[in-house]
């Protein structure tokens, strides 16, 4: 017996270390398959808390290995020479990825939903995760960008509300600017842009190019608008008998009284219909805003009932404390409606997934 508690007794810590370094590593996930909060912070802070336990494990199990100091000295230097060079290797793509997604997830320059354009890129985000994100985009094909190119890209967010919608018409100089500057505004206005604006963007050797902007209220159906908008322009220039051809085209041709319009111009009212594209194009980034906008609310009621819960503390009267136990407790009832909700919703997504 005492044979056999001399054999396994060096084994004892390093087997109480790696025991340890597990129960850690299943506690880890556990906890955030319980963590309510966004998808892309409990992601990325998942995978950084597994990178350290993996790491410091290692570490505390070499060194508490029943083997002389030399040898450890040698293993721990082995060590650090192959966590070197794969920093060196993967400098570019894993550990720049990993190092791009913590500052992109710290500066938070975009979330779920958000309608962004990234180089070519221009689609709602899905997901943020540690080492990618996830891009829905105008055709409502899918699309995973490293974090590493969004890092070294600018990234352009449009705004949610009153973002701008243009786009731009080159004219011929026989065409008066104010007739021209007044079909784009009506264009603009007729589909319901706000606070329309015409700019001259440059003066070329045969044409004008002007370019027509206006506030869009709702971004989520920035697409569309913009194609109404190139719909309208043409529709209200060529009911202003302006032609939209090529000046070099114009000086060339060889007939006379002709215009490049159609016989038939019947400028109607056209609106969005209720269901736009964009509902159909970005559903899954539209089911992704709605779920982290849940869990910021959920924030939100925590932040609240821990307000109200240090405020207890400090009231003596008994009819004061009542008010606020009533507030603390309606603040706990719409968190557990608000949980549900979010966890019959997830439950859906999983269904239409398989």
């Amino acid at each position: 017996m005492k044979y056999a508690l001399d054999l396994f007794e060096p084994l004892l810590q390093p087997s109480l270390v790696l025991l340890i370094f597990i129960l850690l590593f299943i506690l880890n996930s556990w906890v955030f398959k319980r963590l309510r909060s966004s998808i892309s912070d409990r992601n990325m802070t998942k995978g950084a808390i597994r990178f350290a336990l993996v790491l410091f494990g290692m570490l505390t199990f070499i060194l508490v290995l029943p083997i002389e100091q030399a040898l450890k000295g040698q293993i721990l230097g082995f060590l650090g020479i192959i966590i070197s060079a794969g920093i060196a290797l993967s400098s570019t793509t894993i550990l720049g990825n990993l190092i791009a997604g913590i500052m992109n997830n710290t500066m938070n320059r975009f979330k779920s939903g958000d309608l962004i354009k990234i180089g070519d890129y221009h689609g709602r985000v899905v997901e943020k995760s540690i080492f990618h994100t996830e891009i829905q985009l105008e055709d409502s094909n899918f699309i995973t960008i490293p974090n590493l190119y969004i890092a070294n890209n600018p990234v352009k967010l449009t705004r949610k509300m009153n973002s701008v919608i243009s786009t731009s018409v080159s004219l011929s100089y026989d065409v008066p600017r104010t007739k021209v500057e007044e079909a784009l505004k009506l264009a603009a206005k007729e589909i319901g842009l706000k606070d329309p604006y015409v700019y001259i963007t440059s003066l070329g050797d045969y044409s004008v190019v002007y370019k027509i902007h206006g506030f869009l209220e709702d971004s989520s159906k920035y697409f569309s608008t913009n194609s109404l908008l190139n719909a309208k322009v043409m529709d209200h220039l060529h009911a202003q008998k302006i032609e939209i051809v090529s000046p070099t085209f114009m000086n060339q041709r060889r007939v006379d009284e002709v215009e490049f319009i159609p016989k038939e111009v019947n400028v109607q009212t056209e609106s969005i219909p209720e269901k736009a594209p964009e509902e159909l194009i970005f559903d899954e980034a539209i089911k992704s805003e709605k779920l982290a906008n849940s869990k910021e609310i959920l924030k939100e009621i925590d932040a609240k009932i821990n307000q109200l819960s240090e405020e207890l503390k400090s009231l003596k009267e008994e009819k004061e404390q009542d008010k606020v136990k009533a507030q603390i407790q309606r603040y706990k009832d719409l968190k557990l409606r608000m949980e549900q909700r979010i966890k019959e919703q997830i439950e859906r997504d999983k269904n239409l997934e398989l």
